[in-house]
């Protein structure tokens, strides 16, 4: 049986190199949501996604020695902030090459709503949001991220088409027109891929931990 999160933490402080490895491997997925939602469109077409998360994975690595956290929520918020740290770089770094004035950087920990341009997210940091977790006592706010863990490994076990479409209607909020024209779909298909994938995430993620989703028709004006 794979060792959970607090196990391989505990391992990989005291010099474990594989533990660490595996510990890397088990956020993989969450790490690739995030350096996605915080890249925005813009800039996403300046960098490559695979090569950002690769440059995360070795940012962890070199820094966990420094990591104080005692549990999952503690590890999920302190690679936020690493991510978070290494866009803003990235975005300074591509204003400079393009010489471009007035670049926001957006954190990773903020990005419903906050200033910033193009590149700065947009919002797509509503994904959770949008998919309308029942995550709603205090109690439960804690388990918030962990639960954005579940979630991305969830995107990343269905098949593409629907983690695409999922992706682009919820976090980028493209309707389902758009998405289609982008993917060569009609309208029609873009949305029985959107149901299947839903319906494919709330088997996922019904029942402990974290809550569930609850599976709603989106607002049909415009999509």
């Amino acid at each position: 049986m794979a060792a959970g999160p607090l196990k391989l933490m505990a391992k990989a402080r005291a010099g474990e190199a594989e533990a660490l490895g595996e510990l890397c491997a088990l956020y993989r997925n969450y790490l690739r949501m995030i350096v996605r939602t915080g890249l925005g469109p813009k800039l996403r077409e300046r960098v490559e996604l695979s090569d950002v998360v690769q440059e995360a994975l070795v940012e962890v690595v070199r820094q966990f020695p420094q990591f104080t956290g005692q549990n999952e929520a503690a590890l999920v918020g302190w690679l936020r902030r690493l991510v978070g740290q290494k866009l803003a770089d990235l975005g300074r770094y591509h204003n400079r090459a393009k010489r471009a004035a007035g670049g926001v950087a957006v954190p990773l920990d903020a990005p419903w709503g906050g200033p910033g341009g193009d590149d700065a997210g947009q919002g797509t940091g509503r994904l959770l949001d949008r998919l309308a977790l029942d995550q709603t006592s205090p109690s439960e706010a804690a388990s918030r991220r962990e639960l954005t863990v579940l979630l991305a490994d969830a995107l990343a076990a269905l098949p593409e088409p629907e983690a695409e479409v999922l992706w682009l209607y919820h976090a980028e909020g493209l309707s389902f027109e758009a998405i289609g024209d982008r993917l060569g779909l009609s309208r029609k298909s873009t949305r029985g891929i959107w149901a299947r994938g839903l319906k494919a995430l709330k088997r996922s993620l019904d029942g402990p931990p974290g809550g569930s989703i609850r599976y709603t028709a989106p607002d049909t004006r415009g999509n």
